[in-house]
């Protein structure tokens, strides 16, 4: 329905204009060429946005010259017109992508534009634009985990961002808002058999606000009561890494503990198990936080040496025995 109620308002526009109504220009249509920023292989490939996926848009109408920056944009005291309203942008062609329904840049003034991927929290995700306040703000956003399938398990976002049809194709930088976690295990060298019987996270909120306040920021404030994360089970080690699960976090304090259970074979018939618990935030000096766009890895070795004796004999003590 969305849909339909933009192209009936596009129309509409195109067929009368007073002086108090945004003047189009048929014929020049606006796109958006995105380049994800610190993306990861595990969900696009280097900085190009994937054709296959789409996203959702803002924009905001004001009166000004062409590339008046945003500053000058936000500044200016006379009113805004709201002229997309959380669109669908899908690809069109080279490394640009437009309207689902087709939108066409104004005669006169620049547009403010504002963004997020995937549109299917659309639900979850809102815009405050006014004189006083300019906030993107994504609500009760869960943690995921990372699925090289699923390319919508990722939050990205761009904002704030001023253009007019002079400029072309709108460039645009997306970015990250969660904290991706990647943990890899393996064990040492000549080590017997390990298995990892359970490693998780402690303490971690699930859920999360965070609100991007008219620049280009997120900052997360938690939901939730912490709980356990569990990212790998019965995972026998090789001596090169294995990588478990990869959850993506809500940016959050490191609360919690990383919590490594592990079960030694000291030989085909006899083995044992051991905890290792080592509080988050003291692993590296200075990290007690998962920030927002960050991608955190952590590498993780247990080995144990072969028990080996090294005999000696103590030499005779000779006693005498005289025989009579």
């Amino acid at each position: 329905m969305k849909k339909i109620i933009f192209a009936i308002a596009a129309v509409a526009a195109l067929a009368s204009c007073s002086k108090n109504e945004v003047a189009y220009e048929q014929g020049r249509e606006i796109s958006l060429a995105p380049v994800p920023q610190n993306m990861t292989k595990t969900m696009m490939t280097g900085k190009t946005f994937l054709t296959s996926e789409e996203f959702n848009v803002w924009a905001w109408y004001k009166q000004l010259p062409a590339g008046t920056d945003v500053a000058t944009w936000q500044a200016d005291a006379s009113s805004d017109q709201l002229y997309i309203t959380e669109s669908p942008f899908v690809y069109r062609e080279g490394t640009n992508w437009g309207g689902e329904t087709p939108y066409y840049w104004p005669k006169l003034g620049s547009l403010l534009f504002a963004g997020y991927y995937p549109t299917d929290i659309a639900e979850k995700v809102d815009y405050t634009f006014n004189a006083s306040v300019n906030k993107m703000v994504f609500t009760d956003i869960a943690q995921t985990e990372v699925d090289a399938t699923d390319y919508k398990e990722d939050i990205m976002y761009f904002n704030m961002t001023a253009s007019s049809s002079a400029s072309g194709p709108v460039a645009v930088v997306f970015k990250h808002a969660l904290s991706w976690i990647t943990v890899n295990v393996k064990k040492s060298e000549k080590s017997p058999k390990i298995v990892i019987d359970e490693i998780k996270f402690t303490e971690v909120n699930p859920e999360g606000t965070g609100t991007v306040n008219g620049a280009s920021v997120i900052s997360w404030a938690t939901t939730g009561t912490p709980a356990e994360t569990v990212v790998g089970t019965a995972v026998e080690l090789e001596e090169t890494a294995t990588k478990l699960k990869e959850p993506l976090f809500i940016p959050q304090a490191m609360a919690g503990d990383l919590v490594i259970t592990y079960t030694v074979y000291s030989s085909d018939t006899e083995k044992f198990t051991e905890t290792y618990t080592a509080k988050l935030s003291t692993l590296k000096a200075d990290l007690d936080t998962w920030a927002p766009a960050k991608h955190y890895i952590y590498n993780i070795e247990i080995g144990t040496s072969e028990i080996l004796i090294a005999p000696t004999v103590e030499d005779w003590t000779d006693v005498e025995v005289p025989v009579e």
